[in-house]
């Protein structure tokens, strides 16, 4: 048992001394006693306030339970029972974070990895509110161009009009949406080389509509023989196919298998057909769900629309100039050349115009700013949350808190570090060091080993992850955790801990290239980019450089080969011959409510409830496996919370929040499911094992086993089988789907490429070697892994590297080096100089800022 910490003060915390005056820990420390939330074990700690304090430690170790799950959400708690009794009758014990006490904590602001935003609507000036102050400045400036009383009737411009949400700023023929999707010809014919039915279209290669039986119809009663190459074919009987035969009606019998029986269904009917690119859109806007509509978007193409030209707005916002731009033209522009506009309008402001004008362009240059110094210099304002990566997403949301101006607020940053060149993160670094000047606490989660050694105390969590962790190993400054002989992160800070290890596999003369041709990717254009076969190649550069838009274009493309369709970023891609399957691994969220986790994900609870209805129990009562499903109305899950283990409260102008259910007290199932065990274990008992703990409960059966090693593997032993996935961090939700992708290229006879972007964000140090042992595991079944990632002692260990730049949006976008790693590192670009550094053992972000600290 380790000694209780000791506060700033040497007073134990829990101890005889932790009555200690109040006042003084209101302004000086907050005291956490007795944290208990996951698996936090009885944690008792005092943080410093108004310093930079890192929560490090192991994936898994605690950090983001205690930062986030016990400080952050204790603080919301607080703040929620404030408000009205409305809202303090949902916030009960059971919804606390389990805490004898906190004192000291004042308000709070979060930017939290597993929240991530993909309202379709949101982008990056909703995200960081400049669309706000860009919509204020058009409005209110008088005399700013065009007359707003022949556009507006009265004259009057308010905010709404430069909102294309809205009924005043949306354009009138399309509301706002910019187009619609439109049926492509090319698309639906891929290969008018070959005949209709045999490979010119992928809509007619699989029965998709009822259509399908009309053509052949069509062409006996033509005369046309459908075996002929499509191209081949008489042009007026391809416009039928494809446009409809107007009028003319054709008849056919359709005879369609029934799929829950052995008859098949047989009718004739008689009727025009619509043509396939009618057909197209008619199941595309009849598609109940987003992953239904999925499926017809690659014979799709979204097409501007005419008015507006694809922007969304109404006549005023496209004709009202400032600056000698329109509101829909600064949302089309690179946040660098915003700060560069917003400048030349402060210079042109009037006596009158100043006064209105000044405190918002103020206001805007200080967001625009901070994007700048996060290396988000390269996104339009316009561009959407739901393309953004997992860094972007965060930091964009990173740069929306850092603009206020308070002082006494305790910020927690959630690994902000995630998808950062190791150019930017000295500016990431000097931002934290600006708020704490301001009289803020800065509470960072963080692996970086350079950026933790910058923060004035370190609060260690470990010793390892899981039922492992929970414990706090140093509370004290960087030295201290240095020092400290059980601390991993100690390892890395005193320059001792293990360089990543992997056996090079370069290039040969024998081998084969993947070729992606005339490549046109957002800023990425080229005539050729190749990547070997059998090897893992890095794709390196600045933020911003085009790393993600050639890795998906990369995915994309290959998969459109292998299907036998097209996408419009790459011409054509070759070399594919030997693949069979494309997996791209990529940091989107695997649910969007708790039912989705880790179990449910990889497929191990299908067999864990196949074990469940295989014990002697549940064959008397006649039970089958979907009995044990929690997703699964009349069985045995709890109705009252419709097996979620936790209700969603709708808090009318508030959030709503998840609130564990009273029923079953967050067990998702009722009694009698709850009495059935399996090798002395309840099902809800199972889901709350973690990942490590199942693999020795689970040796057999097989499949059950080689799942759990799998994800054990990738560096998720500390999971919980049942964890909701929506409490999941963008990286462990990635690492999740390459746990996937291994079984795939495990069981697969064919050869796969699998794409991943950033696959070490949000890992320790010491866990990174386990995904790069991961991906190694792909390759001996002779898989391509193609990354994009800046962590440089992983590129540095990559066979192949392709590094883009020079620079960020229209300045990257050019292949400026590639090669083995060696090749690289002599090349003249940023990535090079980091290569060179970590060959030579030197840190990578230097120490000319050391001296900022207090």
């Amino acid at each position: 048992m380790r000694d209780a910490p000791i506060d700033l003060n040497g007073t134990q915390i829990g101890g005889a001394g932790a009555d200690r005056d109040a006042a003084s820990t209101a302004r000086e420390t907050i005291d956490v006693v007795g944290a208990r939330t996951n698996n936090l074990r009885d944690v008792s700690v005092s943080i410093p306030k108004g310093r930079l304090v890192a929560f490090t430690g192991v994936s898994g170790s605690g950090k983001t339970s205690l930062a986030i799950d016990t400080l952050h959400n204790e603080a919301q708690l607080r703040y929620l029972e404030g408000l009205s009794p409305f809202v303090r009758q949902y916030i009960t014990q059971r919804n606390r974070p389990k805490v004898d006490r906190i004192l000291g904590l004042g308000a709070t602001l979060a930017v939290d990895q597993r929240r991530l935003n993909r309202n379709p609507r949101s982008t990056v000036a909703t995200i960081t509110g400049i669309d706000g102050h860009l919509g204020l400045l058009y409005s209110r400036l008088p005399g700013i161009g065009a007359d707003p009383a022949a556009e507006t009737g009265d004259g009057h411009l308010t905010t709404a009009h430069f909102d294309r949400h809205t009924p005043e700023g949306s354009c009138a023929d399309c509301h706002g949406v910019g187009g619609r999707w439109q049926a492509a010809e090319d698309l639906v014919i891929t290969h008018p080389e070959l005949p209709l039915f045999k490979g010119a279209s992928p809509w007619f290669a699989k029965w998709r509509s009822g259509e399908h039986a009309f053509v052949p119809a069509l062409a006996e009663k033509r005369g046309v023989d459908l075996d002929l190459p499509w191209r081949s074919l008489p042009e007026d009987f391809r416009h039928c196919v494809l446009y409809g035969t107007g009028d003319e009606k054709v008849e056919a019998t359709v005879d369609i298998p029934n799929k829950k029986e052995t008859a098949r269904m047989t009718y004739t009917s008689v009727q025009p057909l619509r043509g396939a690119l009618a057909e197209v859109e008619r199941v595309f806007v009849n598609a109940q769900t987003s992953s239904a509509k999925q499926r017809y978007l690659p014979y799709m193409r979204k097409r501007s629309c005419g008015t507006c030209g694809g922007s969304g707005y109404d006549q005023v916002a496209r004709s009202v100039r400032l600056g000698g731009m329109t509101y829909p033209d600064l949302l089309g522009v690179e946040v660098r050349e915003v700060r560069g506009w917003a400048r030349s309008v402060a210079d042109g402001l009037d006596a009158r115009q100043r006064e209105v004008g000044e405190p918002l362009l103020q206001d805007l240059d200080r967001r625009l700013g901070i994007l700048d110094r996060l290396g988000l210099a390269h996104l339009q304002l316009s561009r959407s949350a739901a393309t953004l990566s997992g860094g972007e997403s965060q930091r964009t949301r990173l740069a929306a808190q850092l603009s206020t101006e308070l002082s006494g607020i305790i910020f927690v940053l959630d690994e902000p570090g995630t998808g950062l060149h190791p150019a930017d993160k000295a500016h990431l670094l000097d931002i934290a060091l600006e708020l704490r000047e301001a009289g803020n606490t800065v509470l960072l989660v963080e692996h970086d080993p350079e950026l933790i050694a910058r923060a004035d105390w370190v609060i260690d969590m470990g010793p390892g992850a899981g039922r492992l962790g929970g414990e706090v190993l140093v509370s004290g400054p960087p030295a201290a955790a240095a020092a400290h002989p059980e601390s991993l992160t100690g390892r890395h800070l005193a320059g001792a801990g293990p360089r990543l290890r992997r056996t090079r596999r370069p290039p040969g003369d024998g081998t084969r290239w993947v070729e992606l041709h005339d490549l046109r990717a957002h800023n990425v254009t080229a005539p050729l980019v190749r990547f070997p076969a059998g090897r893992l190649t890095c794709l390196t550069g600045v933020s911003g450089s085009g790393k993600s838009s050639l890795l998906s274009a990369l995915g994309e493309g290959a998969e459109a080969a292998l299907n036998g369709t097209v996408t419009g970023t790459v011409g054509e891609v070759t070399g594919l011959e030997e693949f069979g399957w494309v997996a791209v691994v990529d940091q989107e969220p695997l649910g969007r409510t708790p039912r989705s986790n880790p179990a449910t994900y990889s497929k191990a609870f299908d067999i864990v409830r196949k074990l469940f209805a295989g014990t002697g129990p549940a064959r008397g009562r006649g039970l089958d496996a979907s009995w044990f499903s929690f997703n699964t109305a009349g069985g045995g899950r709890c109705e009252t919370c419709t097996g979620y283990g936790r209700k969603l409260v709708d808090m009318h102008f508030l959030p709503d929040v998840w609130v564990v259910c009273d029923a079953c007290e967050g067990r998702r199932y009722k009694p009698e499911a709850l009495e059935i065990e399996y090798q002395g274990l309840a099902i809800d008992q199972v889901l709350d094992l973690t990942v490590a703990e199942a693999v020795e409960r689970f040796p057999a059966p097989r499949q059950l086993a080689e799942t759990l090693v799998a994800l054990n593997r990738v560096g998720l032993g500390y999971l919980q089988l049942g964890q909701s996935a929506t409490e999941l961090s963008g990286g462990e939700a990635q690492r999740l789907k390459l746990a996937s992708a291994i079984q795939r290229g495990a069981g697969s006879r064919k050869a796969g490429l699998v794409v991943l972007d950033e696959p070490v964000s949000g890992l320790h140090p010491s866990d990174v070697q386990r995904v790069v042992d991961a991906l190694d595991v792909l390759l001996d079944s002779g898989n391509t892994v193609v990354v994009a990632e800046h962590d440089i002692p992983v590129a540095a260990s990559a066979d192949w590297l392709i590094d883009l730049g020079p620079g960020a949006g229209p300045d990257g976008g050019a292949v400026v080096a590639e090669g083995t790693p060696d090749t690289v590192a002599a090349a003249d670009t940023p990535t090079a100089g980091f290569l060179r550094r970590y060959a030579a053992g030197l840190p990578l972000l230097d120490g000319r800022r050391e001296g900022a600290r207090r």
